[in-house]
């Protein structure tokens, strides 16, 4: 069906599936923790900036024990891969163009063996720290398509870690531009994106649903609009529907020059009589002919009419058009052709650039030729179509870029990347030319179409992704041009949008991130020993599993941690020789509710150690009811720490007194993190106060039980203060079941108002070896 036809089928349909989403920059805390695979790179590679910010990157990495080095190029068998060319001084649209093509070849080096046993690939750029958002640097925009080259690597990769960072130079020098990039790496976790303003803002991204409000209109009977690639495809059903809307005056561009079609075609519809009539007329006239050039002279055929459907169907809904064959990327041939439009029609007043070309490889596959030729379509061809403009009363610009910049897609990182860069060139635009320009980028999910074929569709259902129908695609495209001019980027997407693939909701919706523990970052576990070795609290495994449970959700949401089991306790091996190496993962749980996940830490060689679910964010937490107080006797065994039951040293030694214990429970007072003095970090919960809790769970085990006891489960933890409380802390326990060898209690922590700090329920401790009348052999390995 001809577009003019669809579009008068469906205009009146507006499909509940498709929907409308903004881009919004948002505060992001960094979790503490760091981005996967990068401790454990064996040679990390940072390409020159030019600046010397990759020299200063390079030696604080090497500092951190890391073997890094600066590079021009990617060459070689590197497992890590910094990109720095984004954040390099351009002189021209040209040399920012450039970097995108660098970033390629740079991902395309490492490709095949990232994509086969991972790696890790970091991109920076600098365009404002908010991924060009505001528009403030037009130059620098040419270069925001390196950030869609790392969302593509991240699908085709899923064994890789990759992160995009926007990092604001903002006047700051080399040492502090470095500076904030290693502690992002070293802190940011697996954060995808990352906006690092020069302030010291660290944002993240996030698309937000949101329909378009009406603003001015910027298309009316005077209008001439420039529109590349809009004589087929969705980019001429788009301007049919606007001529329909408002009847301006249309120039299209095209790179077919229009012929009358053979004779022997004329009423020809299907492809097998098309080219039986093609091998007949060049029979008659004495032509060879190959079967190749009958298919290519059918799809010329069959282009050629559905160029003059799409004039006629301008013309039919009262616009007059121009059909003009000339290559978008030809800036002689275009400015020549407008001088001809402007002395018939006037000045040109809005530009539409819907011309595009697809060339799907793989990274690792793909060939400068091909992404030249993606990329260029859309890239070059909106500089040609600014450049040609650039003296014209524009009163908007209009441009057709894709899902994929925002999401990344199998095969098509250049189609991501010139998408992206006409996303960042329109907030530019829009910057420029003041608040009441009408600039718009939209993001557009796959439409209905002649392309996606019945396997297409088949696999886009799979993905979750809805077909956009052309009806509906050609009316909201109308409406974002009379829409509100604040939203400059949007993405027009057939369901909710996810974050993978073309919007899909993605393969894993894994988090993978990296503690290293020692003496230099962690000092204060030298005064947690077992053994004469320091041993990981259940505090601090709780605090990291934390970390890594928000890092998969909103910022600041409340964390519920469980079902937690210490299965092993963590010994610090190399404490005082370059420290341990732990990894806590994040992962959707296969069996358990929707967005409930499971966490885990591991040690040396992939051992788990502890585990978790996480219970998903349903936002504000309801503050429990405060429970009565239990009914306690006289406290008489001090010293608390007795250098047995609690063999804390003085930076664990939070507990200040104890009121009472009873079998109902124990009651006191203990000071956290920040009282004791404990290294500056990423906080979410009080790691000190959280142990003390634990302490007095033991406390009051050996009054019930007769001996010393380990914590070897939490059924659930809740932690009501995101950071680090402030003043004296109270602690609460109320013991639930006693039997031979171990017993259960609820532990909750409140500040001096009464209001809950944090809750642990059903601490389970059972007796250590040796201990009370009836002891088991549990493991030692754990410890509060």
């Amino acid at each position: 069906m001809a577009p003019q036809a669809e579009v008068a089928a469906g205009a009146a349909l507006k499909g509940p599936a498709i929907q409308r989403f903004v881009l919004v920059e948002e505060p992001a805390r960094a979790c503490g923790l760091v981005m996967s695979g990068l401790l454990g790179a064996h040679r990390v590679v940072v390409t020159d900036d030019g600046g010397g910010v990759a020299l200063e990157v390079a030696r604080a990495l090497n500092q951190r024990g890391m073997n890094a080095e600066v590079v021009d190029a990617v060459s070689g068998d590197p497992d890590a891969v910094i990109f720095l060319g984004g954040l390099r001084e351009v002189a021209t649209v040209d040399e920012a163009v450039a970097v995108n093509r660098e970033a390629f070849r740079a991902a395309r080096a490492v490709a095949a063996r990232f994509a086969a046993h991972g790696g890790v690939l970091v991109t920076v750029q600098d365009t404002g720290g908010d991924f060009g958002l505001s528009g403030r640097d037009e130059r620098r925009a040419w270069l925001g398509g390196v950030s869609a080259l790392a969302r593509t690597a991240a699908i085709e990769w899923p064994r890789a870690d990759v992160k995009a960072i926007d990092l604001e130079r903002g006047g700051r020098d080399v040492e502090a531009v470095a500076r904030a990039l290693v502690e992002e790496l070293l802190t940011g976790g697996a954060t995808r994106e990352v906006g690092l303003h020069a302030d010291g803002t660290r944002t993240r991204l996030r698309s937000v649903a949101r329909e378009a409000v009406p603003g001015s209109a910027v298309v009316d009977p005077h209008a001439v609009v420039l529109v590349s690639g809009g004589a087929r495809g969705v980019t001429a059903a788009s301007v049919i529907a606007l001529a329909r809307h408002a009847r301006p005056r249309l120039v299209l561009l095209g790179r077919s020059r229009l012929e009358d079609e053979p004779a022997a075609c004329r009423g020809v519809a299907d492809d097998a009589g098309l080219k039986r009539a093609l091998l007949q007329d060049a029979k008659q006239h004495g032509r060879a002919t190959s079967p190749a050039e009958l298919g290519a002279g059918v799809a010329r055929v069959l282009a050629h009419r559905e160029i003059h459907a799409t004039l006629e169907a301008i013309r039919a809904a009262g616009s007059e058009v121009r059909y003009l064959p000339v290559d978008v990327q030809d800036a002689a041939g275009l400015r020549a052709a407008l001088d001809d439009v402007r002395r018939a029609w006037g000045p040109i007043t809005g530009v539409v650039h819907g011309a595009g070309v697809l060339a799907d490889k793989l990274i690792a596959e793909k060939t400068e030729e091909q992404f030249d030729r993606v990329f260029d379509t859309k890239v070059l061809g909106l500089r040609a179509l600014l450049d040609a403009t650039s003296a014209d009363p524009l009163r908007f610009i209009g441009l057709f870029s894709s899902v994929a910049a925002r999401t990344g897609n199998l095969g098509q990182c250049d189609y991501a990347m010139a998408n992206e860069v006409l996303n960042k060139v329109a907030a530019a635009v829009r910057h420029a030319r003041g608040p009441s320009f009408v600039a718009k980028s939209i993001g557009w999910g796959p439409w209905e179409g002649g392309m996606v074929t019945p396997s297409l569709k088949a696999r886009f259902d799979q993905m979750g992704v809805a077909l956009i129908p052309l009806a509906e695609g050609a009316r909201r495209f109308v409406e974002e041009l009379e829409g509100s001019p604040d939203d400059v980027e949007t993405v027009i997407f057939g369901g909710a949008l996810g974050d993978g693939a073309l919007g899909s909701a993605g393969a894993s919706g894994s988090v993978s991130v990296e503690v290293e523990v020692g003496g230099r970052s962690h000092p204060y576990l030298r005064d947690h020993r077992v053994g004469g070795k320091p041993v990981v609290p259940v505090a601090m495994a709780i605090e990291w599993m934390s970390r890594a449970a928000r890092a998969c959700g909103p910022d600041g949401d409340a964390v519920v941690l469980r079902d937690l089991k210490v299965l092993r306790g963590i010994k610090l091996e190399h404490f005082e020789n370059g420290g341990d190496r732990l990894a806590v993962s994040c992962k959707p749980r296969v069996d358990g509710l929707a967005g409930e996940l499971s966490v885990e830490l591991r040690g040396h060689g992939g051992m788990l150690h502890y585990s978790a679910n996480v219970e998903p964010s349903r936002g504000p937490r309801t503050m429990p009811e405060r429970a009565p107080e239990p009914m306690l006797g006289a406290w008489t065994n001090d010293p608390v720490y007795d250098g047995h039951v609690l063999f804390h040293g003085p930076s664990f030694q939070v507990i200040r007194s104890v009121d009472g214990v009873s079998r109902e429970g124990i009651t006191g007072s203990l000071t956290g993190t920040r009282e004791r003095g404990w290294a500056s970090e990423a906080w979410r919960i009080d790691p000190a106060a959280i142990d003390g809790a634990l302490q007095f769970a033991l406390l009051w085990a050996r009054d019930v039980l007769g001996g010393a006891t380990l914590p070897m489960y939490v059924a659930a933890f809740e932690s009501f203060v995101d950071g680090l409380p402030e003043g004296p802390i109270r602690c609460v326990v109320r013991g639930r079941e006693v039997h031979e060898s171990r017993a259960v209690c609820d532990v909750m922590l409140e500040d001096a108002s009464g209001r809950p700090i944090a809750a642990l329920r059903g601490v389970e401790t059972i007796l250590r070896p040796g201990e009370g009348p009836a002891a088991r052999g549990v493991s030692a390995g754990a410890a509060s």
